[in-house]
């Protein structure tokens, strides 16, 4: 039986972990390694040092944070640790290769975007760029004469993708992975999210606006006090009684938030602008990926 948002499962690892430790929430440079160890992209597999220089070409692209080979090298170790990559040779010599595991990662991996984009756009930038590198390589595979087959490995690779569960449920059917390859679904809900945050900054805006409409009301010169007053040490010297600063300081922290807030709400907006324009982009330029076109080449069906 099929898990009906299979990506959910990656909120709560210490139920999946035992018995699936690959399916876990993944960093930006864990999911560029996956998609480059893909047998359908790397063949046989790639060096640690291939795949810092592939890493450190796509750099711009793909927000992967740092690239230096003890980075790389430990990521890999802690991917193939949990199954998600399959090692043969030794040394520096030896090769990665994604296992169905690590596929199946790589897929609910990219259907989960929960960071707030207009503070850190790292993950979904990075997941953006690895879907569209994905729809571009399927595309001109699909480009090939149909005479043109697959490896059957890659062939049987996808059906073995089609067996792996997590608690007795397959996660990574057609549908899912036609989801996660689909960069306007993306973007649709990367908005979904920014609307909600935005709904959340509208909220926040107007208890704070409130408190700060009461904080300009009081009268600052009422709680200093005339010069030679108690709570008054002159004219043009700040009190230093300490009740006096505290109150200052207490209405100024009723103002700020609400200049906060005001901000937020300017970067929500913006930032719904830029997804309205990558939408319309991505509509122009890219499809979306149809990963079946190994197995239709593989079996002598074309594309």
């Amino acid at each position: 039986m099929d898990h009906p948002k299979p990506w959910l499962l990656l909120r709560d690892p210490s139920l999946v972990e035992p018995s699936a430790p690959w399916c876990t929430r993944l960093g930006n440079l864990e999911l560029g390694i996956l998609l480059l160890d893909q047998p359908w992209v790397a063949g046989e597999g790639l060096r640690r040092a291939d795949l810092e220089r592939s890493l450190a070409r796509f750099d711009r692209e793909m927000p992967v944070g740092p690239v230096y080979f003890q980075r790389v090298s430990r990521a890999v170790a802690g991917l193939e640790a949990v199954g998600s990559l399959e090692g043969s040779g030794s040394g520096r010599s030896r090769r990665f290769v994604a296992t169905p595991e690590g596929f199946a990662a790589l897929v609910l991996n990219l259907l989960v975007v929960e960071d707030d984009p207009t503070l850190d756009a790292r993950e979904f930038e990075l997941k953006r760029a690895l879907i569209a590198l994905a729809n571009v390589i399927v595309e001109r595979i699909g480009e090939l004469p149909s005479e043109v087959g697959v490896d059957p490995e890659s062939e049987r690779f996808f059906r073995r993708v089609e067996e792996v569960t997590v608690l007795g449920r397959s996660v990574a059917t057609d549908e899912v992975v036609s989801r996660a390859f689909d960069v306007r679904r993306l973007i649709a809900e990367q908005r979904q999210r920014v609307l909600e945050l935005r709904a959340a900054a509208e909220a926040r805006l107007r208890r704070v606006t409130e408190e700060a409409d009461l904080a300009r009301e009081v009268d600052v010169r009422r709680i200093v006090g005339p010069p030679g007053s108690a709570g008054a040490t002159g004219a043009g010297v700040l009190s230093d009684d300490p009740a006096v600063l505290e109150a200052i300081r207490v209405l100024a922290s009723r103002t700020v938030p609400a200049l906060t807030a005001r901000a937020a709400m300017v970067r929500y907006e913006a930032f719904l602008g830029y997804l309205d324009e990558l939408a319309a982009l991505y509509s122009r330029e890219l499809g979306v990926a149809d990963l079946g076109v190994f197995r239709r080449r593989a079996e002598g069906r074309g594309v």
